[in-house]
């Protein structure tokens, strides 16, 4: 993440839980997450903003990526995982991108808990310290 990525990533984080619903339009573009999308998460947003000693991860999803802005080529995805210390509790981060640049995540958003969004094992989380 460079450091014009980073103002924009704490503003969206500050932002958690005032997400609006996804639209019907945002849900029907949904497509799986690339091997580029995962292998971007990890590197990018995971082991650069998750470094405190936590637990480890006991299982892990992704969603789809989606097309939340048309016209500026706006995508996101979510990322849900189970920590080892809170088994049985989730943790979502909804992450938005553009030309493979992340622009932001907000933790718990509530996007991420939208029934029509489809999630896919992510086994490169699993065993990941938080």
């Amino acid at each position: 993440m460079n450091e014009n990525e980073s103002p924009c990533f704490a503003t969206l984080l500050a932002l958690a839980g005032c997400n609006a619903p996804v639209s019907q339009s945002v849900a029907d573009s949904q497509r799986p997450p690339s091997s580029d999308v995962r292998q971007n998460f990890i590197n990018i947003v995971f082991k650069r903003t998750y470094r405190h000693e936590a637990g480890e991860i006991v299982w892990a999803r992704i969603s789809s990526v989606v097309l939340l802005d048309p016209e500026k080529k706006i995508y996101a995805y979510c990322v849900r995982v189970v920590p080892k210390r809170s088994w049985g509790d989730w943790a979502y981060l909804g992450v938005s991108f553009t030309d493979g640049k992340i622009l932001g995540a907000t933790v718990n958003d509530n996007r991420c808990r939208d029934k029509r969004l489809r999630y896919y094992p992510f086994p490169e989380m699993n065993g990941m310290k938080t």
